[in-house]
């Protein structure tokens, strides 16, 4: 059965909430581990399985990259299965932790939200193929493009036989876009409703098309902007799929003005949307769904 818009709203607010703490969630920190152990519960409410041993925390232990003092880092991973589990699987992911002890609502509870509300409705209706539902770990600095960015652990640590269909990233993706355009803005009120979407270029013969679809099916609630990901560079956890040479897509609303900020909290008025961030989970569970139907067969 589908879950309403209301419902839905409602379980995006309740994840962003439960993860946007007021002291955040950085490595090493109390709510880092209050983090964990919320997405580790809703993780086995929602019914998925580990992607790797017994359960779905994939710790690893690496040097700080500032004091080399050993630290210790959590992933954390499960599985969705599909009808096919020979075709390879889409992982959807985001990261959890933050950059300062502020909420952090938009970088990057809401896009985890969106995960844990997308991971439901595929447990709920499953795809032809797995889906593997990633929240890593110490994607902020000062860990990010280290060797202990979490989700280059797993893809490095976890992923050697796997080849997947397609890496769905999301990170920043809870604000209205802001140009500053005083005037013009106002009389192009849709600006706010952008989210870029690079990476398509990985997989040039279908994701274009996958994006195309997707986008349309939403019936311009979003307007969706493909971009390359030269454009911008590694920005956030697709980094690792993109060195592997996996499809990827990568999925945000850019920096906006309380990015790594104190006020980067859902109590900022005007600052996150939730509609905007539900509009995003339906522009998420379309993309899985076209890429899922677009023949991704290959073996690695």
């Amino acid at each position: 059965m589908k879950l309403s818009h209301k419902v839905l709203v409602q379980s995006l607010t309740k994840h962003s909430e439960a993860l946007a703490l007021p002291k955040g969630r950085r490595v090493g920190q109390a709510g880092h581990d209050v983090a964990r152990d919320y997405l580790l519960g809703q993780m086995e409410r929602i019914g998925l399985e580990p992607f790797h041993g017994d359960g779905f925390e994939l710790c690893y232990e690496l040097p700080h990259p500032d004091t080399r003092k050993p630290q210790t880092f959590t992933n954390l991973v499960g599985v969705i299965p599909g009808h096919d589990r020979s075709l390879p699987p889409i992982l959807l992911g985001a990261h959890y932790d933050s950059v300062i002890d502020a909420p952090c609502a938009d970088d990057n509870a809401t896009a985890v939200a969106v995960v844990l509300a997308a991971a439901e409705t595929f447990v709920r209706e499953p795809l032809q193929r797995d889906v593997v539902i990633a929240i890593f770990d110490s994607e902020e600095p000062p860990y990010f493009l280290t060797p202990a960015m979490g989700s280059t652990r797993l893809y490095e640590d976890h992923c050697a036989d796997t080849r997947f269909a397609c890496a769905v990233i999301l990170d920043l993706i809870g604000h209205d876009v802001e140009f500053g355009f005083g005037q013009a803005e106002a009389s192009f009120p849709h600006l706010r409703d952008l989210i870029f979407v690079t990476g398509a270029e990985s997989e040039p013969l279908r994701l274009p098309g996958v994006v195309e679809r997707a986008n349309f099916s939403l019936r311009n609630e979003l307007r969706v902007i493909p971009t390359l990901t030269s454009y911008i560079g590694d920005l956030s956890d697709y980094h690792a799929f993109r060195r592997g040479g996996e499809p990827y897509l990568f999925l945000s609303c850019g920096r906006g003005t309380y990015y790594h900020d104190e006020l980067d909290s859902l109590k900022t008025p005007g600052w996150i949307n939730l509609d905007k961030v539900h509009r995003v989970f339906q522009l998420v569970v379309e993309l899985l769904r076209e890429v899922d139907a677009c023949g991704f067969d290959a073996v690695k």
